[in-house]
């Protein structure tokens, strides 16, 4: 059995803390070290540039005024290099005047925190810093990542020309179902990725098998239902897409254990195939393929209605169905 392998957790995140108040730096540091952050400290700007020079921490606690220089130096000297432009800033100063505050924004400070504050009240708005830029961060791995799936399906893709689009349909589906499903957003974005390289195996798949014009011979089709292990082998060499396998390996298995490559039985199939499977299977009944025209959009939901708790998890059947009849494109 493949496991579903889970993604690696985040590292802890590491601050550091520039102030030449070696007290309320020790309070800071103590707090914090609690709340399971790494803790670097610099008492002044020459320090502290070393320190960023050579790693850039996931954000930064400064004071405007330093002994060797002002806290906008560091500021400046951060948001000027590459690794640091996203790097969340946070003064803390007793300087409350508005050209200070104005100085610190302009550097490119995140937030402003005037002394005397509450410990807690810098470790709330650190959380809250950290949180929006593990967001960014997510966001931004996301569309990268996704961009390059939706590149590597579309080649595949295009071996088959009889194909051409289905993925991509199928992604749209998925996500609708899952959604209303009440899937997590993490389990929505695992599963974009899943939908589009559900059929990633079919690159090992010889071309006059796939484009063939008629149905496949049992040795032919044989060889067509290894295409779930292939493309499972492909996606457990690409650590950040493990989480993707279960849509590729199991997308055939069927409810009454008659799909492949296992021949699994009901709920033992994990739940992102079973959702897959019923997308899947509809794409394929409403679009041409080389051997059948589509059918009907009424026709395939009906079909799929009657092969609920047969080949398909009637839960997710029925309500698959009636998302299907509320889209007004449905005819």
């Amino acid at each position: 059995m493949w496991p579903y392998i889970p993604s690696a957790p985040s590292s802890t995140p590491s601050i550091l803390i520039v102030d030449d108040d070696a007290e309320l730096g020790q309070i800071i540091r103590s707090l914090f070290e609690q709340q399971g952050f790494r803790i670097t400290q610099a008492y002044n700007l020459k320090d502290a540039l070393a320190i960023v020079s050579q790693r850039m921490p996931n954000l930064i606690v400064v004071d405007m005024r330093l002994p060797d220089g002002q806290g906008t130096d560091l500021i400046t000297y951060i948001r000027q290099r590459e690794e640091g432009e996203a790097i969340p800033i946070l003064v803390a100063s007793a300087l409350v005047d508005a050209q200070s505050i104005r100085d610190a924004r302009d550097a490119g400070a995140d937030e402003y925190l005037t002394k005397p504050f509450r410990p807690s009240e810098l470790l709330s708005i650190i959380r809250n810093s950290l949180q929006r830029r593990r967001a960014v961060e997510n966001f931004a791995t996301r569309e990268a990542h996704l961009q390059t799936v939706t590149m590597l399906a579309n080649t595949i893709e295009a071996r088959d020309r009889y194909t051409r689009g289905h993925v991509g349909r199928v992604k749209e589906m998925a996500l609708r179902l899952a959604q209303r499903l009440g899937w997590s957003n993490e389990a929505l974005t695992i599963l974009e990725f899943g939908a589009l390289l559900h059929d990633i195996g079919k690159i090992a798949i010889p071309e006059h098998i796939l484009n063939k014009p008629a149905p496949l011979t049992e040795d032919e089709a044989a060889i067509m239902r290894t295409h779930p292990q292939q493309g499972a082998k492909m996606l457990k060499q690409v650590k950040h897409l493990h989480p993707a396998i279960p849509y590729v390996l199991y997308h055939h298995e069927r409810w009454n254990g008659s799909g492949y490559p296992f021949g699994l039985k009901g709920e033992d199939i994990p739940a992102e195939g079973r959702l897959l499977a019923i997308v899947d299977v509809y794409d394929a009944m409403t679009t041409n393929r080389p051997y059948r025209e589509a059918i009907p959009k009424r026709l395939a939901l009906n079909e799929i209605r009657n092969q609920a708790d047969v080949l398909f998890d009637p839960q997710m059947v029925t309500i698959f169905i009636d998302l299907m009849y509320r889209d007004q494109d449905t005819h």
